[in-house]
Parts: C-alpha cells; sequence; structure tokens
C-alpha cells in the first residue's frame, strides 16, 4: 500500500480551514513584537555633519581646480575623518560638554561618532545616541573641536562645514513598523506549519475519500455511523438516520 503525497490542494484545504486561527495568531505575535519594539528595545537617534576638505588654502575663485588637487582633497577628507574620530579630539569634546554639564566620558563619544568618506571632498561624521536632547550639542561640540584639532595637525590644508548637526526627530532605531511586520509573518508561518504538519502527520480516516485519495488501494466495505441506533432484539441493531 503505496501512500500518495499530499498535493498543493490538499495544503491550501488545510491553511483555508484553519484562516480565523492562522491571521489570529499572527495579529497576536504582530501585537506582541509591536508592543516590545515600542516600550521595551531603547530608541536611538542620529544626526549628521557634512564637511569639504581642500587641500589648497585661499584659492582664487577663477582659478579651476585641477586632477591632482581633486586626489589631494580626497585623500585629505580621508586624513581630516581619522583626526576627527581620534582619542584627541574626543578628550577636547568630553572636557567642552562637562564644562556645559552633559556628562560623557571620550570612550562614549568616541562610540556616539561613526565617519564616513567618499571618492570626493566631502565626508560625512553621524552621531547616534539616545540621547536625544543633547545629541545636536554633542555633534556640534565634537565637530568644532575636531576641525579646530585638524587645522592643528594638518597645515596646508582647510576643512570646512558644509551643513551642521540638527536635533533629530522620530528615533532611526528600532524600526516599528517593520518589527511588526516581521512578528505578524513569524506568527502567520508558525500557525500554518503547526496546522499543516497536524494534518499530515494525523493518520485518522474520516470517510471513503479519505483513503481514495491518499491511499492506492479499493475500498471494500463501509461501517455505517451508529450514533442513532434502534434495538431490534438482543443480539442486532440497525443504524438510524439523523
Amino acid at each position: 500500500m503505496d501512500k500518495v503525497e499530499f498535493s498543493i490542494q490538499d495544503i491550501l484545504r488545510v491553511l483555508l480551514r484553519n484562516l480565523i486561527w492562522i491571521l489570529l495568531s499572527a495579529a497576536l505575535i504582530g501585537f506582541v513584537a509591536w508592543a516590545y519594539t515600542t516600550y521595551r528595545i531603547p530608541k536611538m537617534y542620529r544626526t549628521t555633519v557634512t564637511l569639504y576638505a581642500e587641500s589648497t588654502m585661499h584659492r582664487d575663485e577663477k582659478d579651476s581646480i585641477t586632477s591632482g588637487e581633486l586626489n589631494s582633497n580626497q585623500q585629505l577628507a580621508v586624513n581630516y575623518a581619522y583626526i576627527f574620530r581620534s582619542n584627541t579630539v574626543m578628550k577636547m569634546a568630553a572636557a567642552e560638554l562637562q564644562a556645559k554639564g552633559v556628562n560623557y566620558s571620550f570612550g562614549a563619544l568616541k562610540g556616539m561618532t561613526s565617519m564616513t568618506t567618499t571618492r570626493t571632498s566631502i565626508f560625512t561624521a553621524t552621531f547616534s545616541s539616545s540621547d536625544r536632547s543633547n545629541l545636536k550639542l554633542i555633534a556640534d561640540t565634537v565637530t568644532q573641536k575636531g576641525v579646530e584639532f585638524a587645522k592643528q595637525v594638518v597645515k596646508t590644508g582647510d576643512v570646512q562645514i558644509v551643513e551642521e548637526a540638527e536635533t533629530p526627530g522620530a528615533p532611526y532605531y528600532p524600526d516599528v513598523k517593520r518589527n511588526t511586520v516581521t512578528g505578524a509573518l513569524i506568527g502567520f508561518l508558525i500557525a500554518s506549519l503547526f496546522f499543516v504538519l497536524k494534518t499530515l502527520t494525523n493518520t485518522t480516516v474520516w470517510s471513503e475519500d479519505d483513503l481514495t485519495r491518499h491511499y492506492d488501494v479499493p475500498v471494500l466495505g463501509t461501517v455505517p455511523a451508529l450514533s442513532n441506533v434502534e434495538k431490534q432484539n438482543a443480539n442486532a441493531y440497525v443504524a438510524g438516520k439523523e
């Protein structure tokens, strides 16, 4: 007796039959993900400062920039990015912030700061923290000290602030919408898998169709339901109609 594999139609039939429970599971786990993300995960904010590096100081506006100067500017941007995140700059910024009543160690400030360089003269400093109210002050202070120290170290170049930091609005992390949708999808998949496996492992035969659909065997006969019976004599029963 060879058992026939379940078809896609059988699986879809199982999912449709239990659709209410599957949707309830998706809604429940989605709600749990939303609540946990909203109330348990610390919110993180960030702000960005954009800067411009130039290797030639006091350029005449009429002069055109050469390819060699472009390459020098790109390399200078990389050097400035390294200087901005140095321990020296962070210690200077930490001392300045402490004088203003904002207490962060230089290591904490360094952990908040990340530098990004491109193949241009532009580089950016991104500051991330759960302290939304002081984040702009932190960014401005680190940037100011970075510019001051960079100009002391690099004698033949200049660095300018293109875009200053702004007080962040909504947090960038965690992503409430994404986590909620992910939770709902996980709930949907878990419930769907549960009902499919439950059906596949259920060997109960409920009707003649179950035998003909899943087993390659002929049906020789059936036993009628005896839920309602009428006793004819001491040894015989007749199936009744429901």
